[in-house]
């Protein structure tokens, strides 16, 4: 099985946002323009990136990680875009055990779309058990985790951690 983590891209300023809608819930932070912009790029750079046919895409119901999973989608060659799911375990609070059980019968690739500090997280506890990598996801980053037999049974390889920026310049490939 791979796993792909993808943080959502730019999102509106969280007081900008709580201003401009007073009352309105976090989950309904948009994307920005620019992130919006800058997600497109860094859409075809991962699809680049993996070259391979993916089985899911599973997105956070927040709007930015539902935007970003969109943007991501349509990158991928129609004939090979499977559909956009929801889960709310990928919310915000989840553990990587949540998520190992979750995902224990699915094969394939399949890509996550979150928040952070959650993605960072959890790559750093499917990879590395014992010492942590310090590694944290920039907006709209990614990671390819490669899992010899599945999350629950084996500790995963870090095959590649992207920056938006590094998936912005495979767009070009």
């Amino acid at each position: 099985m791979k796993l792909v983590l993808l943080r959502h891209a730019i999102a509106e300023d969280r007081l900008d946002f709580y201003r401009s809608n007073p009352g309105a819930p976090d989950s309904e932070r948009p994307l920005t323009s620019d992130g919006i912009k800058k997600m497109k790029l860094g859409a075809m750079g991962l699809v680049n990136a993996l070259d391979y046919e993916i089985q899911r895409v599973i997105s956070s119901p927040y709007t930015r990680a539902r935007q970003t999973a969109e943007i991501f989608l349509e990158a991928i060659p129609q004939k090979q875009r499977p559909e956009l799911e929801f889960s709310d375990i990928l919310a915000m609070g989840y553990s990587s055990s949540e998520i190992a059980n979750w995902l224990a019968s699915d094969t394939g690739t399949i890509v996550l779309v979150g928040h952070e500090p959650d993605m960072s997280n959890l790559m750093e506890q499917f990879c590395s058990r014992s010492s942590p990598l310090h590694l944290k996801f920039g907006k709209g980053g990614a990671c390819l985790i490669e899992f010899l037999n599945g999350p629950l049974n084996s500790i995963g390889i870090l095959r590649w951690f992207m920056s938006p920026k590094m998936l912005r310049k495979l767009s070009c490939k």
